[in-house]
């Protein structure tokens, strides 16, 4: 599939996993810069869409304990940032939607991603095949040449627009019963768990793709836009390779970060 390669290749990996339902750590950021993350995480949680109206500065007051002049300057990051306009004498509203944020250090599902920043997602399952592996997924799974594997494709869509195209190989030995009784739309990470086999720690790597012609064709997605495709190597807490997955994010609406040090 062609790629057009981010500048920057990111491969790093996640010890820890932590729970979406909670905000990130903030450690040293100025109250102006915290409440900003609040209300971004407020619009995206609480599904406001352009032109809806956020809270007055006497209620954002009352809810977080801070002082006005706080309350305005977190505004006014959002306005610089193009996602707030103010209206003299009617407030401040939406004006377009933040993109998700993933931080790469932290270790999480597709679906429970999504849920947890307030998207309404249909997951369809478009295959899940018995396969032999590739030599290269043969390689990073371990697999003994006798071993097969199932190969899970789904489309996550939100208000019928694609945000997530998703494939995912594992050893089909993981799973006992058949997989036409398994129900794949739901949190792979959840069903790992079952079976036994916790997922703890991923090595990624994140490029800009376009997707072939032929694929956005078929799924009905827009062929003109860049995602960003996460491809991931997962481990089990004794750090066996239990897991390969390539995540498509549609560009419009994520984003990732990572954590750089100057080291001299």
């Amino acid at each position: 599939m062609p790629a057009d390669i981010l500048n920057e290749t990111i491969s790093i990996m996640s010890v820890k996993r932590h729970s979406t339902a909670q905000p990130e750590p903030r450690d040293g950021r100025s109250l102006p810069h915290t409440l900003r993350d609040d209300l971004e995480r407020m619009i995206l949680e609480d599904g406001l869409q352009p032109g809806d109206r956020l809270p007055s500065e006497n209620e954002l007051i009352a809810r977080h304990k801070v002082g006005r002049t706080t309350v305005r300057e977190a505004f006014r990051l959002l306005e610089q940032e193009g996602l707030v306009q103010s209206q003299q004498g009617l407030g401040r509203f939406v004006r377009t939607r933040p993109t998700v944020q993933r931080p790469l250090t932290r270790l999480e599902g597709v679906t429970d991603m999504l849920a947890s920043r307030g998207f309404q997602v249909t997951n369809a399952v478009l295959s899940v095949t018995l396969d032999e592996p590739t030599p290269a997924e043969r390689d990073a799974l371990r697999l003994p040449a006798s071993r097969t594997v199932i190969r899970l494709e789904r489309l996550r869509r939100h208000e019928n627009d694609a945000v997530v195209y998703s494939i995912d190989v594992f050893e089909r030995a993981i799973f006992e019963q058949p997989i036409s009784e398994i129900d794949w739309t739901g949190s792979l990470f959840k069903l790992f768990e079952q079976a036994g086999h916790r997922v703890s720690a991923a090595t990624a790597t994140v490029s800009a793709v376009h997707l072939d012609p032929s694929l956005t064709e078929r799924l009905e997605m827009p062929s003109n836009i860049a995602w960003l495709l996460l491809t991931q190597e997962h481990t089990d807490d004794e750090g066996r390779p239990i897991l390969l997955s390539r995540d498509y994010h549609r560009g419009t609406d994520f984003s990732f970060q990572v954590q750089r040090q100057r080291k001299d």
